[in-house]
This record gives C-alpha cells, sequence and structure tokens, in this order.
C-alpha cells in the first residue's frame, strides 16, 4: 500500500529535480557539484523505489530503496569532505 506521505516526498524530490536541471549551470560553480548531484539522483531513486515498493515486489524493492538511501548518504558525505577540505587549502 503507498501511503500519502511517500508521495508528497517523491513529488517534492521531483520540484527539486526540476529546479536542478533547470539552474544546472550555476549549480556547476559549487565545489564537486558533481557529487553533490549523484548524491540527490541516487536519493530520488530511493524515493521512486519507496512508492513502487507499495505496489509490487515489497522486499526486493524495499531494499534497493534502503541501498539507494545508503549511497545517497555516503556521496553527501563525500562532498562535505571535498568541499571542506577545498577550503582548508584555500587557507
Amino acid at each position: 500500500m503507498v501511503q500519502q506521505n511517500e508521495i508528497i516526498a517523491l513529488l517534492l524530490s521531483l520540484g527539486v529535480l526540476l529546479f536542478v536541471l533547470h539552474n544546472r549551470r550555476r549549480l556547476a560553480h559549487l565545489p564537486a557539484w558533481g557529487v553533490l548531484l549523484a548524491a540527490f539522483y541516487v536519493l530520488l531513486a530511493g524515493r521512486v523505489l519507496t512508492v513502487l515498493e507499495g505496489l509490487f515486489l515489497e522486499e526486493a524493492l524495499n531494499l534497493a530503496e534502503h541501498v539507494c538511501y545508503a549511497v545517497s548518504s555516503v556521496l553527501l558525505a563525500v562532498w562535505c569532505w571535498r568541499g571542506l577540505a577545498g577550503k582548508e587549502q584555500a587557507r
């Protein structure tokens, strides 16, 4: 069964995706922006899997969803580390 909060989270993430696609050139100025974008795309995939798991293949899609969230978290941590390391070297 698909829950309302999962659909709302997916819709909000799709709105962020539109923002990212529209402002891609401005985001390219962020340090290690490719890693940040990858973290968001993997998070978005997790959101899609969350909704799909309510429709079919519950266990397999649930596992894939949580793997996406873990990978997204690691990518976000890498982005933070690279951004902070770059500022430390600039001092």
